[in-house]
């Protein structure tokens, strides 16, 4: 994967440290230490925060930062934590913490169910940010006779943060045209790496960078493309990049998920892998849990992690971040760590497999493919009458 580090300069951001993050205890350990460490300012925004064992966990850390003196907003999308209770929310309210749902499913104008808050974003102080697919709730943090969610995050602490931090600060205040920047590349030790860069899909707002960001690796790809998909269901173009790729020498492996919590979008997934194995993209399933995670390597330099994934919905309909890393060694890590997930952990797909399937299994799929793409169009509509609703 060529890059033009004169051009990645004006877009990209050194200057931080970064770590890759995975989901379950590793996490949650992470996220409380920083909660614990804020002395100043907390952003929290996520998608789904349930009150379970692990939501309260959270939120008793999240109350004693208030108690401390530090300001704490939280942010909770209203559809993915439609399930709170009013005694969670009201514990919650009562500490002081600064709390609100994002676009409320019920109001004077109606039903809201289009654009969503999909992203998961924590930022402490300006200086450490925690970003990746990890919800607030059990399945997340896995126990002894359960393993996590397949999921991961990336802890960052530098300069970028206050840039995310602002990004977090417009949306809770309903004011999207975000702060400005300096965008100022700072070298550590004579060393550029990691390279930073927010990318943000809110489609209704014209940023579709997430999506630029996986068009454009796949194009510049020389060696191997490796995606983990939870809701994987990509459009017809990204499906020819990624077949082009693989006519040009490029090795593209797809980790999927055996069990799924989303059996539709599953079922219109499976319908995806007869095309997938026509076309020698690897496709291989995790069984020890449910995959929720977003992300993508290539050619040991350029990966993404985030809440965005390779589907119409979350292109169209979601509030999406993602961070983009140039980091050789942590790439290369990151992509070792894959590689032996798929080797121990994964079922390769093969056409065999989609053979064995009987033909109602196989119509099926067609049929919730079909579905889902005309869905896909009553979705826009949702998203633009819901324009103006948060």
């Amino acid at each position: 994967m060529k890059f033009n580090l004169k051009k990645l300069f004006k877009k990209y951001k050194s200057g931080n440290n970064v770590s890759l993050v995975k989901s379950g205890e590793e996490y949650f350990n992470i996220l409380k230490n920083i909660i614990r460490g804020a002395k100043h300012k907390i952003h929290f925004q996520t998608y789904i925060l349930d009150s379970d064992a692990t939501g309260n966990m959270i939120i008793e850390e999240l109350i004693n930062a208030k108690e401390r003196g530090v300001e704490v907003y939280l942010l909770v999308d209203s559809y993915g934590s439609r399930n709170l209770s009013k005694n969670f929310t009201k514990k919650i309210i009562n500490s002081g913490i600064c709390f609100r749902y994002f676009a409320p499913i019920m109001t004077s104008k109606g039903f809201c169910l289009g654009r969503r808050l999909h992203q998961k974003i924590v930022v402490i102080d300006y200086q450490i940010s925690l970003i990746g697919g990890i919800n607030i709730a059990d399945r997340y943090m896995g126990s002894i006779e359960k393993k996590p969610w397949f999921d991961f995050a990336l802890l960052i602490k530098g300069n970028i943060s206050k840039d995310i931090s602002n990004i977090c600060d417009g949306f809770w205040k309903r004011k999207f045209i975000n702060k400005r920047t300096k965008n100022n590349i700072k070298k550590l030790d004579n060393k550029i790496y990691p390279l930073l860069r927010i990318r943000q899909n809110d489609w209704i707002r014209e940023k579709n960078q997430i999506s630029r960001s996986y068009k454009n690796a796949i194009r510049s790809a020389e060696k191997y493309i490796t995606i983990v998909g939870a809701y994987f269901l990509p459009s017809r173009k990204l499906r020819h990049l990624l077949k082009k790729a693989v006519d040009r020498g490029v090795k593209v492996k797809i980790i999927l998920s055996k069990k799924s919590d989303e059996k539709v979008f599953q079922l219109a997934m499976n319908y995806l892998y007869n095309y997938m194995n026509r076309n020698n993209i690897e496709i291989y399933e995790y069984y020890p849990s449910v995959v929720h995670g977003k992300v993508a390597v290539v050619d040991d330099i350029w990966f993404t992690i985030g809440s965005h994934d390779l589907n119409f919905l979350s292109t169209y309909g979601l509030i999406e971040m993602n961070i983009d890393v140039i980091a050789n060694d942590l790439a290369k890590e990151f992509n070792f760590y894959l590689e032996n997930i798929i080797e121990n952990e994964c079922v390769k797909v093969t056409k065999e497999y989609f053979k064995k399937k009987w033909f109602f299994e196989r119509f099926l799929s067609w049929a919730t493919y079909v579905l889902v793409r005309i869905s896909e169009w009553f979705l826009i509509f949702l998203v633009r009458r819901d324009e103006y609703h948060e």
